[in-house]
């Protein structure tokens, strides 16, 4: 590498102009030309340097006639920068590049006999780099845990692309879902014109008005409710769910439950794979250490220049090194992280929302009508009344149908069980029921009947709805429930 540096600089073309090259190519040896490239070359300093005195000149021409634009003055004054003829001083160090050129008689024969050295060594001198791999086996199955963890990444990046796919098509779906809701709402309106049936099952402000003007006018009347009207009418004030209103609740339950049993699976499965990493990582660690000493030495002894030029070159393979390096596999072993609780409530506070949106769902399913009923108020107020005359007609059949049963010599469940408990009154407790209705009534709100051996007991309303008389001890057709004036004040809706 040393003796390169010097052929370059002695077999080079460079640092000189083309007229040095000229009688560079003239010389008959290597002493010759060595000597004559390096007069050209000094004859090339000087004439840069010339070259660069003069530009300057000119430089600081310009500059002061730009700065001094005063005509004839500023040639006057400026005049001293047109003394470029002052750069030719520099020509007296020509005779001295002619005459004292730093070069050793010797050097041209002494240089071509070491290159020559250095070609014939360079011919003679092989090198052979051996390299050995030894591949040990694996400790501890290392490079079975590889394949296997290479693998899994494999797998899990193709499954990963193709649930990603698969979201996003659902998304895609998901964002027309706002489109049921246009077309369950006009839906619902649609068939809330059509046909009067149609939810109409709710006991509405206008329901109780009319009920309470009738009570008012000493007309039947429908409220309280009895225990049977109870399961077809709902209430939309009361916060309790209608039984006819479950079916909604339980389908959303169990969708909910379904997809609650699927979290949980995934997270158990989070677990699992958590638990075979967490203990890969822990028993496949291992640290490797290398250590290497590495000592050359390349003695040449001597004291002449090839000598010394051969312990500048083949002395630069004396080396000496040492190195230790501990290393381990920590960056290829997996790094699994735990769920933490927050995790844990983003999955399930989702879960609980959607297990309250089903039981809201009763009550936005109830808010509907009442929509529905402030866009079109004669609709439902022909509905209302049509409600209230259909169960004001299944109470009278009701009625007629119990007061036949009752004239059935068969005893019922009713009065069956009010003679069971009948020994009951002796200790000053006694349950009574309502024998048309069949529920329960308090003993001051109780009707008995005044008949010498009867021992019926009615409701107060159910009293009224027979018109006072009791329906064992007086014939049918005077038993029979009338309202003369009940058509003159509900009317059927159209």
């Amino acid at each position: 590498m040393q003796f390169q540096k010097v052929r370059d600089e002695v077999m080079g073309q460079y640092g000189f102009n083309s007229l040095g090259k000229e009688s560079v190519h003239t010389a008959n040896s290597t002493q010759e030309e060595y000597v004559a490239k390096t007069r050209a070359r000094c004859d090339y300093v000087v004439q840069q340097g010339i070259t660069r005195c003069q530009d300057w000149f000119r430089v600081k021409w310009d500059e002061c006639m730009n700065t001094i634009q005063v005509p004839l003055i500023n040639h006057f004054i400026c005049i001293p920068m047109q003394f470029h003829f002052l750069c030719d001083i520099m020509r007296v160090m020509n005779p001295w590049c002619t005459e004292k050129i730093p070069v050793e008689g010797n050097f041209g024969q002494t240089f071509d006999k070491l290159n020559d050295s250095i070609n014939r060594l360079a011919e003679h001198f092989t090198t052979n780099l051996v390299l050995e791999e030894l591949e040990q086996q694996a400790v501890l199955g290392v490079n079975v845990l590889q394949d296997f963890s290479k693998e899994l990444s494999r797998e899990f990046q193709e499954k990963t692309a193709i649930a990603e796919k698969i979201s996003g098509v659902i998304n895609f779906l998901l964002s027309f879902t706002f489109i049921t809701v246009f077309t369950s709402a006009f839906g619902y309106v649609r068939q809330y014109c059509r046909d009067i049936l149609f939810d109409n099952v709710y006991i509405t402000t206008y329901f109780r008005q009319i009920d309470a003007r009738r009570i008012r006018a000493e007309k039947r009347h429908l409220l309280p409710l009895k225990k049977a009207e109870r399961e077809s009418l709902i209430n939309p004030w009361r916060l309790s769910i209608h039984a006819s209103e479950l079916m909604p609740v339980i389908v959303g339950f169990l969708q909910v439950a379904s997809l609650a049993l699927f979290v949980c699976v995934l997270l158990a499965v989070d677990g699992i794979l958590y638990n075979i990493f967490d203990l890969i990582r822990r028993h496949t660690f291992t640290t490797y250490s290398i250590t290497s000493v590495q000592h050359a030495d390349i003695v040449i002894g001597g004291d002449s220049m090839l000598a010394r030029l051969l312990r500048k070159t083949i002395g630069a393979f004396n080396t000496s090194s040492n190195f230790d390096i501990e290393s381990s596999n920590l960056d290829c072993l997996p790094q699994p992280h735990s769920l933490i609780l927050s995790d844990y409530l983003r999955i399930f506070i989702p879960l609980l929302l959607m297990f309250l949106m089903c039981l809201l769902q009763v009550y936005s399913n109830r808010l509907r009508r009442v929509i529905t009923a402030f866009y079109f108020p004669k609709r439902e107020k022909k509905r209302i009344l049509f409600l209230y005359n259909l169960q004001i007609q299944k109470r009278i059949s009701f009625i007629n149908r119990q007061c036949h049963r009752l004239r059935n010599p068969k005893q019922t469940f009713v009065m069956v069980l009010s003679g069971v408990l009948a020994p009951l009154k002796r200790v000053g407790c006694r349950l009574l029921w309502c024998c048309v209705c069949e529920g329960f009534v308090r003993q001051n709100q109780a009707v008995e009947c005044s008949s010498v051996g009867c021992t019926m007991i009615y409701c107060q309303q159910c009293w009224t709805d027979l018109d006072n008389i009791c329906c064992i001890c007086y014939p049918r057709n005077q038993c029979a429930p009338q309202d003369s004036s009940y058509d003159s004040e509900v009317y059927y809706g159209c």
